[in-house]
């Protein structure tokens, strides 16, 4: 009867072995089943800038709670060229470029509009609704 092997020494023996096969180009669709020959890259962080994760406003979490004054709209697409000063607000779309110096968003259905000003309650902390720059792949 031949003898045994065990099977982590089985498996050593086929990967010392087996040679890699040569890299070659090929179509995206005839690409299952395959793996890369090179680590991907990315070129880009994405989300490419800080952004809204809801309609809502931007703030400075050191101002909540308050009533701020609403310095103007930040639509998707459309980022705000002006940092947020202390006690101010921008109104925020989903997806839309959180301003520079806004460190939170709060959802629309937790505060209390005004006319020129929205409340902000309790319990808002920095990072809070923003998509970071760079959290679902980071550039490199």
């Amino acid at each position: 009867m031949a003898d045994l092997v065990l099977l982590d020494d089985a498996i050593h023996a086929v990967l010392a072995a087996a040679e890699p096969l040569p890299a070659e180009d090929v179509a995206l669709d005839e690409a299952r089943g395959r793996v890369l020959a090179a680590a991907a890259r990315a070129t880009t962080d994405l989300p490419p800038f800080d952004s809204s994760a809801m309609d809502g406003f931007a703030i400075r979490s050191t101002d909540a709670p308050g009533r701020l004054a609403i310095a103007g709209r930040v639509a998707a697409g459309r980022p705000e060229s002006r940092r947020i000063a202390a006690g101010e607000a921008f109104e925020i779309s989903t997806g839309g470029v959180v301003p520079a110096g806004a460190d939170a968003v709060v959802p629309i259905e937790r505060v209390h509009l005004d006319t020129d000003t929205v409340a902000i309650p309790e319990g808002v902390t920095s990072g809070d609704n923003i998509r970071a720059r760079g959290r679902d792949v980071s550039a490199g």
